[in-house]
């Protein structure tokens, strides 16, 4: 041998370079190959992310940017000028945020008692600058159809200067003090036209001339309004004018600095500044900006993205693995003409990344359409709603990303197990599966249980974690966050555990299935044999079972809580209304039996449905002015450590004018209260003048205590168990506990209360109703009492009836939202199963033709296919999501005092419905639509 041949021997062999683009033109011939397949993996990619690309145009179509929240805020002015404080330095505002601000510790504003006075806002306007001072007031307006009570904005907020908050949308502007313009809705509510007359009545008597239309633009075109020149209400030649805090004052030039906001901070007022918001100093407050909506969207965006991708990954990377299957023979070809694992390897993978990309454009450009379509569709005009539409190019792009990675990673099993083909008998035709790697099962073994026995550990371990962290008295750490993401890891890695051992949970239902007929047995060994197809989608619908079992259990759980806490005012169907009166600077004057007799009269007028009665209470909440306050003894206990609505409810230690412990009335008035009709005893006892105890906490003895405390007003020591009292009354009394117990401590007669010198006034209104009280209801009541209240209307605010449903289940929508996604992703993952195995089994249909198998034993192979890959997964699924709520709920202790903890409560029917019934109903679906088509059989040579 020579020594150049010795030499070539002697140099190691060069790698053959890697042909890329080769191997990405076939893969792309190969991704459209097969119609039905490609068009199955685009929808399976491109619906999910046409359905992220629309709801990230909705919900960034709510959120304004700085140019529209400036529009709407300022409209054209430069600065807009509130009182929001006391008259003391100390106080500091954000500069964006102008409404955010902070108090320096040991300032004069951070230690002021509540009593300093506050800036005058109108001394305060900048020299020289053009000011539109703006506030509010509540008025009666009479027209055609009679007065209404309602809400005025009074200034020149139809200057032009303030277009963009307030706009004109017919007619003109007032250019004289006895014009005004309102809302078209309150333009058809009085009846009248523009150019019409009507009449101020209250709190001033004036006629203004309509000029026109107009409106807030963030209030739905059908709000009501009224808008009134400056000083109307509040003429300048009196002293009494609106509350510092109620007045905005507009500037139209001469927008202050930043320099000057902080020296205006000082007397309590904060600024919006144009330019300060355009170009803000860096004196940003440390809270400002950190509780922004987008950003809980973005991280459910995220959260939800990656469950997408991975049902993506799993539903197309079974149709991958099918499709590679059925190309055997294609790839075969390229690896006997020199082709080596990376070619291949890129060959399936390209047709991954080709059609991940078209369901990506397709899905992105869909859903972009359908989110313009949704916003169009839905704005109306309220700039606080849909301050106008906006396309988040990095999102929507980020989303189409996503998708055509969801598209390669899919396709990424399938290029392994191309590379594994054996060359010689797939040229020949073999379609044989291939054999199981003794190695890989091995590792299965070991790693499913491993992997459930870990993740059920780390779950419970995790949530008894979350609650001692919970628990603690200082909270300023993420510890129960990062702890408690332990939860979530752990159910992911049991699922991922049982999803490793499909194939032996396969294999036994193959055994079971073999005593329910022909049908049911090949559809148990073809889902066994077949584990390429028929696992993902077990792991799918496991996967999707097992979020909407979380969500089910959790808002069971919450519903469960929110029964256990809830304390009846009433009766169910009872409307309440307390007719407290107030003083002047908003302190508690107790009760009125004209006023009360005087709203109940009002009231009949607009609830004439059913009698309003007039029910007395005792005060048990002292004002300014000394006075005796009444209160009933309570027996029972009262430091509870939690709230209990049976034997420790905070009701017994309350003081609340809307829920009086004393009450009095008649019979009826009791049997209403009750929501039924009281036994012969309560009946005795309160015609022979004794009370009723509805609470054991109040009875002892056959007797109520009420005890007398003189002198009271609300700066008086808090009244304890241990306070003396001045005076004590006790009234023979029957016990009627009810079930549930209702906010009603102690019931008698007014002669009863008379007579034993109880201090007991006219001041609850009460009637029954069917349904709550609508808000035309409730605006109807307001504009009653402001047009017929007379000079009460500054003691009483107005009826506001607090209506007893009962603990409502809320959580209803929710869970009917959860099962129909869930029920929508089971039919798609069992409609790409089922289209999968039809695909794949062409070759077992020939033979069943052959051998003269009747047509309706395919589609009863199908359904029983379906029943079992979903029964499987929805049953394993379901039992996973009760896991994480059981951890977040175990507990072994009462806890820290004054805390209450979340019950662990299934909701079985739903939970089963969730876990039976919709394999049921997949099944049927799959009986009635699959196998109809009959193929004709056709042997076909290699």
């Amino acid at each position: 041998m020579s020594a150049r041949r010795r030499r070539a021997d002697a140099r190691p062999a060069r790698r053959t370079p890697f042909a890329l683009r080769p191997a990405l033109r076939l893969g792309r011939r190969l991704a459209f190959a097969k119609a039905g397949r490609a068009a199955l993996i685009v929808a399976l990619i491109g619906i999910p992310t046409a359905g992220f690309a629309a709801v990230s145009v909705v919900v960034q179509s709510t959120q304004p940017t700085q140019a529209e929240a400036l529009r709407y805020d300022l409209g054209h002015a430069v600065a807009q000028m509130q009182v929001v404080g006391p008259d003391l330095p100390g106080m500091r505002q954000d500069p964006v945020q102008w409404q955010y601000t902070e108090s320096a510790k040991g300032s004069p504003v951070a230690e002021s008692d509540g009593e300093a006075r506050f800036a005058d806002l109108l001394d305060h306007v900048p020299a020289g600058a053009v000011s539109i001072p703006v506030t509010s007031a509540q008025i009666v307006l009479t027209g055609p159809k009679g007065p209404i009570g309602i809400q005025a904005v009074e200034g020149s907020v139809w200057s032009r200067v303030l277009d963009g908050h307030w706009h004109v949308l017919d007619g003109a502007a007032p250019t004289s003090r006895d014009e005004l313009m309102v809302t078209p809705a309150t333009l058809q509510r009085l009846g009248a036209s523009i150019g019409d007359t009507v009449d101020l009545t209250d709190p001033v008597t004036k006629r203004f001339t309509i000029t026109g239309t107009m409106r807030d633009a963030a209030s739905d075109p059908g709000a009501q309004g009224v808008f009134l020149p400056w000083g109307t209400t509040t003429p300048s030649t009196t002293d009494a004018g609106p509350a510092p805090y109620d007045v905005t004052v507009y500037l139209a030039s001469d927008a202050p600095t930043w320099s000057e906001i902080r020296a205006l901070n000082a007397h309590g007022i904060t600024v919006q500044s144009r330019p300060v918001v355009l170009d803000p100093p860096d004196e940003r407050l440390h809270g400002a900006g950190l509780s922004s909506p987008i950003g809980w969207f973005l991280g459910a965006m995220a959260l939800l993205g990656v469950f997408a991708m991975f049902e993506v990954a799993l539903l197309a990377g079974a149709a991958f693995l099918v499709g590679t299957r059925a190309d055997t023979r294609s790839y075969a070809i390229v690896t006997s003409v020199g082709g080596d694992r990376r070619f291949v390897r890129s060959i399936v993978a390209g047709s991954g990344l080709v059609l991940g990309l078209t369901g990506a454009v397709l899905g992105v450009a869909l859903g972009t359409g359908v989110g313009v379509l949704a916003f169009r569709l839905a704005d109306n005009g309220n700039v606080g709603t849909w301050p106008g539409l906006h396309i988040p190019a990095g999102l929507v792009l980020s989303i189409g990303a996503a998708a055509v990675l969801a598209g390669l990673v899919s396709a990424l099993v399938a290029a392994r197990a191309a590379t594994r083909v054996n060359v010689l008998a797939a040229l020949r035709g073999s379609l044989r599966p291939a054999a199981v790697n003794p190695r890989a099962e091995r590792r299965r073994r070991i790693w499913a249980p491993v992997l459930v026995v870990a993740g059920s550990v780390m779950t419970l371990a995790c949530g008894a974690g979350v609650l001692l962290l919970n628990d603690r008295p200082v909270q300023q750490d993420h510890l129960a966050w990062i702890v408690g993401a332990g939860v979530a890891i752990g159910p992911c890695l049991m699922q991922l555990g049982v999803a490793m051992s499909s194939p032996w949970l396969l294999a036994l239902v193959s055994r079971t299935a073999t005593r329910l007929g022909l049908s049911a047995r090949l559809a148990a060994r073809d889902a066994r044999r077949n584990p390429v197809r028929t696992v993902p989608v077990l792991a799918s619908v496991m996967s999707v079972v097992f979020v909407a079992s979380v969500v089910i259990t959790w808002s069971a759980s919450q519903h469960a809580q929110f029964v256990r806490d809830y304390e009846y005012r009433t009766a169910v169907g009872v409307a309440t209304a307390d007719v407290s009166l107030s003083n002047e600077d908003g302190s508690d004057s107790g009760y009125d039996a004209s006023v009360t007799a005087k709203a109940a009269t009002i009231v009949s007028g607009v609830l004439d449905h059913d009698r309003v009665r007039v029910l007395g209470v005792v005060p048990d909440i002292a004002g300014d002015r000394p006075s005796t306050i009444s209160l009933l003894h309570s027996w029972g206990r009262t430091d509870c450590p939690t709230n209990d609505t049976t034997s420790c409810s905070r009701y017994l230690e309350s003081q609340d004018t809307s829920a009086p412990h004393i009450w009095t009335g008649t019979v009826d008035d009791y049997a209403v209260l009750t929501g039924h009709r009281p036994s012969a005893e309560v009946r005795d006892a309160l015609t022979s003048g004794r009370a009723v105890a509805l609470w054991p906490e109040y009875a002892h003895d056959g007797q109520v205590r009420i005890d007398a405390f003189r002198d009271q007003t609300s700066n008086s020591p808090a009244i304890t168990a241990k306070t003396r009292p001045d005076a004590t009354t006790t009234i023979p009394a029957v016990l009627d506990v009810q079930t549930p117990r209702i906010q009603v401590g102690v019931f008698m007669t007014p002669e009863t209360a008379e007579r034993y010198r109880v201090p007991a006034v006219d001041g609850m209104l009460v009637t029954e109703q069917t349904e709550p009280i609508t808000p035309a209801q409730s605006d109807e009541l307001t504009s009653a009492w402001q047009s017929l209240g007379g000079a009460d209307r500054q003691r009483w605010g107005g009826p506001y009836f607090q209506y007893e449903t009962g603990p409502v289940d809320a959580q209803g929508i929710v869970k009917a939202i959860v099962l129909a996604l869930a029920a929508a992703v089971t039919i798609g993952a069992t409609a790409v199963a089922i289209g999968l195995a039809r695909s794949d089994g062409r070759r077992d249909d020939e033979v069943l033709d052959a051998v003269g198998a009747a047509p309706v034993l395919r589609r009863r192979v199908s359904a029983w296919q379906a029943a079992i890959l979903t029964t499987v997964g929805a049953v394993i699924g379901t039992l996973l999501g009760l896991l994480p709520i059981r951890a977040l709920t175990l507990r072994f202790t009462a806890g820290p005092t004054g805390t209450t903890h979340l019950p662990f409560v299934a909701d079985w029917p739903v939970l089963a419905l969730l876990a039976i019934g919709l394999p049921v109903l997949v099944t049927a679906g799959t009986w009635l639509f699959a196998g109809r088509r009959h193929r004709v059989a056709l042997r076909r040579t290699p």
